[in-house]
C-alpha cells in the first residue's frame, strides 16, 4: 500500500513515472489478492483467513476509487472518488487491526507451555474481549452473550467458563459452528432433566467425566512435547494422531454417552454404557439424526489407526489401513479435524455444565480439576485474586491457617474475594485471613472454613442453606468486629418466625426449632427466649401465655439494620 500511495502522489508531478509505479503496485496487489484467496482456510487459520479476505476485498475497491479519482475530469468528481476510497481504507484499517489481534492472540497461546500461564493468558484475553475489569464483570457480560446462544444465562460462573472458550473459538475454531453446537447440545441436555439429574447423581459418571478431561489434557500436553522435540516429522504426525485418539477415548466417549441418554437413543442406566467401545458410541452419535454435527471432528479412523499401528506416515499425508480399504488423509486435514474435535468437545462440555448447573449441580466435575492439571493451591488462589483485580498477592501458608495479603485495585468486597478462592484452598486449612489494601484503607476478613464447608454441602432448595450461610457469617470477623450484628440476626430470625406461623404446625415447629438452634449458636439468650415462646404459642395457642415473646418478635421484624460489607 505504501508503494501504491507513493505512486498516486507521484502521478501529479511525473505522470509517466507515476503510471509505471502504479502498474507495479496494482500488479503486486493482484498477486497478493490471489494468494490470500487461495490460502488454506482450515482450522486453526479459518478465522484469520476470512478476515484477510475481507481486508483485500476492501483494498481492491479503494484502489479502484483512487485510480478513478486520478482520471476524473473535474476536481469535485476527484474529491468525491477520494471520499469513497477513504471509506474503504478506514474499513480496511479496522480489518487490519482485527487480523493483527487474531494473529497475536493465537501466537501468544501457541508459544505458551506453562499450564498456569495458559490459563492466565486465556482469561486475560477474555477480560479484554469483553471489556471487563475483573471476573465478576466478565461473568455477567459473558452470561448475557450465553443467553443469546442458548436462550439461558445459566448460573453464576457459567459466563466465566464460556468466555475463554468463546474467545478461543473466535480465534482458532469456526465460531459459528462452535456456537451452533453449543446451542443444539444445550437443547438436548436440557430437554430431559430427569435423565440428566439421574446421570449427575451417578458417581461413576462424574469420575468418568473428570478422567476424560484429564485424558485429553494429558494427551494434548504429551503431543505438544513430542512436536517441540520431534527428531523427525513422522513423530509430529504420531503426536497429532495421539491427540485424535485422546479426543475419542476421553471426552468423546463420555459426552457421546450423555448425548445418547439425554436424547433417548440409548436406554439407561449409565453403568451399562460406560464400558462400551468409544468408537461405537461416537459413531452412534454421528449417525443419530437428532445429534448429527455435535461431535464432528472426532475421527474414529485416526484413533483406531494410531491405537493399532496401522498408519503409514508420509511427508504431506498419512495412509490409514482399514478393513474396508486404505484411507489417505492430508496432514492439514488431520490438523483441521483435531481442532474441530476440540471445538465440538468444548461446546458440548459447556452445554452439559450449563444444563447441570441449572439443575443445582454447580460444581460438577470441577473440584480438584485444577490439581489434576498440575496447578497448586497457591497458584490457583493467586490466579483467582489477580483475575479479580488484586495485585501483589502474598500467601503465608501455615499448617492449619492461610494468611493472604493483596493490593485490591477494584471495589470487589472481601466476602466476594474469599468466596472466589475458597474452592481452591487445601483441605487441611482450617482458618483463613484475607487482608486487602483498598482505596478506603486496609481491611481484614477472617474466620474458620468449616462453617463454609457446611454451607456448600447444604441443599440449595431447602431452609438449610440460608441457615448455614448465616451460621458461617456469624463465625467471621471484618476488621476484628463480627461480620453480622445481633440486630441483623434478630430481624432475619423474627421474619422467618413470622413465616413459620403461617405454615402447618409440623412445618412450623421444625423451622422454629432450627431458628432457636441458630439463636443458641449466636449466643443471643433473649432471642432464644422469644423463639421458645413462639414455639409454645404454636403448640398451645392462646393458653401458652406467650404475649411478651410474640410482641418482642413483632418489634424485631422492623429493626433498622446496616448490612455487612459485601451483602
Amino acid at each position: 500500500m505504501d508503494i501504491f500511495f507513493q505512486a498516486v502522489r507521484a502521478t501529479a508531478g511525473d505522470a509517466e513515472q507515476g503510471a509505471q509505479d502504479l502498474e507495479v503496485a496494482v500488479r503486486d496487489f493482484l498477486e497478493l489478492r490471489v494468494m490470500v484467496h487461495s490460502a488454506d482456510s482450515r482450522r486453526p487459520l479459518k478465522v484469520l483467513a476470512a478476515v484477510l479476505r475481507q481486508l483485500v476485498s476492501e483494498l481492491a475497491p479503494m484502489m479502484d476509487a483512487y485510480l478513478t479519482a486520478l482520471l476524473a475530469p473535474t476536481p469535485l468528481e476527484a474529491q468525491n472518488w477520494g471520499a469513497v476510497a477513504q471509506r474503504h481504507l478506514d474499513r480496511a484499517a479496522e480489518l487490519f487491526r482485527e487480523a493483527v489481534a487474531l494473529a497475536e492472540a493465537a501466537t501468544e497461546l501457541a508459544q505458551e507451555r506453562d499450564v498456569a500461564r495458559i490459563h492466565t493468558v486465556l482469561l486475560a484475553q477474555a477480560l479484554k474481549a469483553y471489556k471487563a475489569p475483573h471476573l465478576l464483570e466478565l461473568d455477567r457480560a459473558a452470561r448475557d452473550e450465553l443467553r443469546d446462544v442458548t436462550s439461558s444465562r445459566g448460573v453464576n460462573g457459567s459466563g466465566v467458563m464460556f468466555a475463554p472458550v468463546n474467545v478461543l473459538a473466535q480465534s482458532i475454531f469456526n465460531p459459528d459452528q462452535f456456537r451452533e453446537v453449543l446451542r443444539r447440545a444445550y437443547q438436548v441436555f436440557s430437554s430431559n432433566p430427569h435423565v440428566l439429574r439421574e446421570l449427575a447423581q451417578e458417581p461413576s459418571f462424574e469420575s468418568d467425566f473428570s478422567r476424560a478431561i484429564c485424558e485429553l489434557f494429558d494427551g494434548s500436553m504429551e503431543a505438544l512435547h513430542a512436536v517441540d522435540h520431534a527428531a523427525h516429522p513422522r513423530q509430529a504426525g504420531r503426536a497429532l494422531l495421539g491427540i485424535a485418539s485422546s479426543q475419542v477415548e476421553g471426552p468423546g466417549q463420555v459426552i457421546a454417552t450423555a448425548l445418547l441418554l439425554a436424547c433417548g437413543r440409548k436406554p439407561g442406566p449409565y453403568a451399562n454404557l460406560r464400558h462400551k467401545n468409544a468408537t461405537e458410541l461416537v459413531t452412534a452419535v454421528q449417525r443419530e439424526p437428532a445429534l448429527q454435527g455435535l461431535l464432528d471432528g472426532l475421527d474414529n479412523d485416526l484413533r483406531t489407526g494410531r491405537a493399532h499401528a496401522l498408519v503409514r506416515y508420509e511427508r504431506d499425508f498419512a495412509v490409514i489401513e482399514r478393513k474396508k480399504g486404505c484411507r489417505t488423509v492430508a496432514w492439514l486435514d488431520v490438523i483441521d479435524s483435531v481442532f474441530q474435535a476440540y471445538e465440538s468437545i468444548y461446546a458440548c462440555q459447556l452445554a452439559l455444565w450449563q444444563a447441570l448447573g441449572e439443575l443445582g449441580f454447580t460444581r460438577f466435575a470441577v473440584d480438584g480439576l485444577w490439581a489434576a492439571m498440575g496447578l497448586t493451591a497457591e497458584q490457583m488462589t493467586t490466579f483467582m485474586l489477580e483475575m479479580a483485580g488484586c495485585r501483589g498477592v502474598v500467601i503465608t501458608a501455615g499448617e492449619r491457617q492461610w494468611r493472604i495479603e493483596a493490593r485490591a485495585e477494584t471495589a470487589i468486597p472481601l466476602p466476594t474475594l474469599t468466596a472466589l478462592i475458597r474452592p481452591y484452598l487445601p483441605e487441611h486449612v482450617d482458618d483463613l485471613s484475607l487482608t486487602a489494601h483498598q482505596e478506603d484503607g486496609t481491611h481484614t476478613l477472617s474466620g474458620p472454613l468449616a462453617p463454609w464447608h457446611a454451607y456448600d454441602a447444604a441443599a440449595g432448595d431447602s431452609d438449610a442453606q440460608p441457615m448455614a450461610y448465616l451460621r458461617a457469617q456469624l463465625a467471621w470477623t471484618y476488621d476484628s468486629a463480627p461480620v453480622v450484628s445481633a440486630d441483623l440476626v434478630r430481624r432475619w430470625t423474627a421474619r422467618q418466625a413470622e413465616v413459620a406461623l403461617m405454615e402447618t404446625p409440623r412445618e412450623a415447629i421444625a423451622r422454629l426449632r432450627n431458628l432457636r438452634d441458630l439463636a443458641m449458636h449466636s449466643g443471643d439468650e433473649d432471642l432464644v427466649w422469644a423463639l421458645s415462646g413462639v414455639m409454645r404459642y404454636q403448640r398451645l395457642g392462646r393458653s401458652a401465655a406467650a404475649g411478651a415473646e410474640l410482641s418482642q418478635m413483632q418489634s424485631w421484624c422492623h429493626l433498622p439494620v446496616v448490612l455487612p460489607t459485601g451483602w
